[in-house]
């Protein structure tokens, strides 16, 4: 067996030949006499792990022996627990089960008299209930437009028919989306909102 080094006993307030043996001329002494049959070998055990190590007496370096286990085997439960943990974003990435389907609608014309060519790319419809009827059950999965047009909707891998909650009329953009799962599909629409100047009566 390998023996402790002198300045490791140190660190952990085991001098080399400091203390006392057990004795029966110490009557408060929880130790066994020396002639005991069981004194010998807890002694004996004792050396075979500390050679060079005594029993001490001062119950200040006894505490604070008994501090530096603890102290220790704390710090090997906290290391075994610290290496079972799995710190986020470390694990695997889940695969992704639905697909994502988002966009912008906007509505022409912008205002009821439009010269040749204007700049005006249309104007946002907010509140809009959009409905992507899914599959052979035909599942009905809704998306609301936000104050810019803006939408966004997780549906499961399918082909999708795209209905508009609205009065407005359909000008462009995909009435039929075909979803896989992780896809992030843009679909923009176009509609027209009906914005006339009136004509005069004949």
């Amino acid at each position: 067996m390998a023996r402790i080094k002198p300045s490791l006993l140190r660190r952990f307030g085991l001098v080399p030949g400091e203390g006392f043996e057990p004795s029966v001329e110490d009557p408060k002494s929880s130790a066994l006499p020396l002639g005991h049959p069981g004194a010998g070998t807890n002694i004996a055990f004792a050396r075979s792990i500390f050679p060079e190590a005594r029993v001490t007496q001062n119950p200040l370096r006894a505490f604070g022996l008994v501090m530096r286990y603890a102290l220790l085997g704390a710090l090997l439960v906290v290391t075994a627990a610290c290496g079972a943990y799995a710190f986020p974003g470390s694990g695997p990435t889940p695969t992704p089960t639905t697909g994502t389907v988002s966009g912008k609608v906007v509505s022409v014309p912008c205002a009821p008299v439009e010269k040749l060519g204007s700049p005006c790319p249309g104007r946002p419809v907010a509140g809009l209930e959009i409905d992507f009827v899914c599959g052979q059950s035909a599942a009905v999965t809704k998306a609301l437009t936000d104050s810019n047009g803006n939408y966004s909707v997780h549906l499961s891998p399918g082909t999708c028919a795209v209905k508009f909650r609205t009065y407005m009329r359909y000008i462009s953009g995909p009435l039929k989306i075909t979803v896989n799962a992780g896809d992030n599909i843009v679909a923009n629409y176009v509609l027209d909102n009906g914005i006339r100047v009136p004509q005069p009566q004949q």
